[in-house]
């Protein structure tokens, strides 16, 4: 299941950060995705946020190893076009060919 964190703004996304949410939920399986960022939230000048090209996923609920693992399945999954970035507090996903 995906579920949105209230006041995330998902109008405009690209349909290429759509199909990385979808094998995201396919990762995460029963632990559930919560999309915690994507156009709207702070971030660098020229984040890809700002262009629906990212979003930041909910990480709190995972072990170490489970972030690392499905980080690493993720990146497999959605190719080179893709950046998978674990961060301290979720991990981001970027659509960058």
């Amino acid at each position: 299941m995906v579920a949105l964190k209230p006041g995330v703004n998902i109008a405009g996304l690209r349909p290429e950060i759509v199909v990385a949410l979808i094998a995201a939920e396919s990762v995460f399986g029963d632990r559930g995705v919560v999309v915690t960022s994507a156009k709207d939230g702070k971030h660098r000048d020229h984040s890809r946020h700002y262009l629906g090209q990212a979003i930041d996923i909910r990480t709190r609920h995972l072990t170490d190893k489970q972030k690392k693992e499905f980080a690493e399945l993720l990146q497999v999954r959605l190719g080179d076009d893709f950046d998978v970035v674990l961060e301290s507090s979720h991990m981001h996903l970027e659509f960058d060919p």
